[in-house]
C-alpha cells in the first residue's frame, strides 16, 4: 500500500522540531522515518535504545555524534548507521540549526516521541526543554526501551576525544 503524507505531524521533542514522515503502522512496524530540526547548542542526553537500529541522514548542517567511545562528525550527505545498544549522543555544536532525518528499525522510536513531545501547531517554535518535559522524557524512555544517561555521562570525554584533545 502507498501512503502520501503532506501534512507531517510536528513535535517539540526536547527542544528540537520532529516531524513524523513515516509511522510504523505504514510499515507493518518495519521501520519509522522523522525529520528533526536542531537549533544550534542543543544535544540528545547520552542514551541508548534496546529495540531499534537507528541511521542518521545530514540533511542540513552538522552534529558531532559521541558513540561508545567514538566521536564522529557527520556532515550534509553523510550518514552514520547506529546499532541497537549502542550508547550515542547527538551534539549541535555549530551556530545554527542542523537538519537530519531518522530511520528507526523496527518501528517504535515514533510512538517514544508522541509518548514524550507535544505536538506543534502551525508557527510554533520548539521551547527549551524543562523539568517537566525532561520528567516526561524520563517516563517515556522506560517504557520503550530507551536508557537515558544521566549528564555526567554525556560530559565525560571518550578516549577518543581525550586523544583529539592531547594531540
Amino acid at each position: 500500500m502507498t501512503y502520501f503524507n503532506d501534512a507531517p505531524i510536528e513535535y517539540d521533542f526536547g527542544g528540537s522540531r520532529a516531524r513524523l514522515l513515516v509511522s510504523g503502522e505504514q510499515t507493518a512496524h518495519a521501520y519509522c522515518m522523522l525529520e528533526i530540526s536542531s537549533p544550534a547548542g542543543r544535544s540528545t542526553p547520552m542514551h541508548e535504545h534496546d529495540y531499534e537500529d537507528e541511521v542518521i541522514i545530514m540533511l542540513d548542517g552538522e552534529l558531532e555524534v559521541m558513540v561508545d567511545d567514538e566521536r564522529h562528525l557527520v556532515k550534509t550527505g553523510s550518514s552514520l548507521m547506529l546499532p541497537r545498544g549502542s550508547r550515542h549522543q547527538l551534539i549541535n555544536k555549530t551556530g545554527s540549526t542542523s537538519r537530519y532525518m531518522v530511520v528507526c528499525s523496527p518501528a517504535g522510536f515514533e510512538r517514544f516521541v508522541g509518548a514524550c513531545s507535544d505536538a506543534l501547531s502551525s508557527g510554533m517554535a520548539p521551547r527549551v526543554p524543562d523539568d517537566a518535559m525532561k520528567a516526561r522524557m524520563r517516563k517515556a524512555a522506560a517504557q520503550f526501551g530507551i536508557t537515558l544517561y544521566p549528564p555526567a555521562a554525556s560530559q565525560q570525554p571518550s578516549q577518543a576525544h581525550a586523544a583529539v584533545q592531547r594531540s
